[in-house]
């Protein structure tokens, strides 16, 4: 029947209009100065990072080199450090600072991967949540191409 086609027609390689939204991730309650949290935001992993003056940032949660979670970093003077490899980020642009891989044996390993940055959201504290502007279609979109 045609409600079948429709709805089939929908999973199918359909994608949405990128719609940018402030959407909840973690609880002010979890958050503590030099420390990072992870939360789901619309199917995005986050990072929420705060820094020791209070400042709070989100990041990508995924190391760009061994995809780990950043929120096991530590969170200090503007910038969280990927405790595997040692490299460290700036919260606020997401791009490495200093070297990259510095810790052994990644040094060596890695030293061939081109170094990347991390992606950085806009966030704003209130309601007691620590919210983040995403694109709420960015999982829908994705995932209209796996079935195919």
């Amino acid at each position: 029947p045609r409600a079948d086609r429709t709805a089939l027609s929908m999973v199918f390689g359909k994608t949405r209009a990128s719609s940018k939204q402030f959407v909840p991730a973690v609880s002010t309650t979890e958050l503590s100065p030099g420390k990072a949290v992870s939360g789901i935001c619309a199917g995005l992993d986050i990072c929420i990072a705060v820094d020791t003056d209070g400042s709070v940032y989100a990041l990508g949660n995924k190391s760009p080199v061994l995809g780990t979670p950043m929120a096991a970093g530590r969170v200090a003077d503007g910038f969280i450090k990927d405790p595997l490899t040692g490299t460290s980020f700036d919260v606020r642009t997401g791009q490495i600072a200093g070297p990259w891989c510095p810790n052994f044996p990644f040094s060596i390993l890695f030293s061939i991967i081109e170094p990347t940055g991390l992606p950085v959201f806009k966030c704003k504290t209130g309601g007691g949540a620590v919210s983040v502007e995403v694109d709420v279609n960015a999982k829908t979109n994705f995932e209209s191409g796996y079935w195919k």
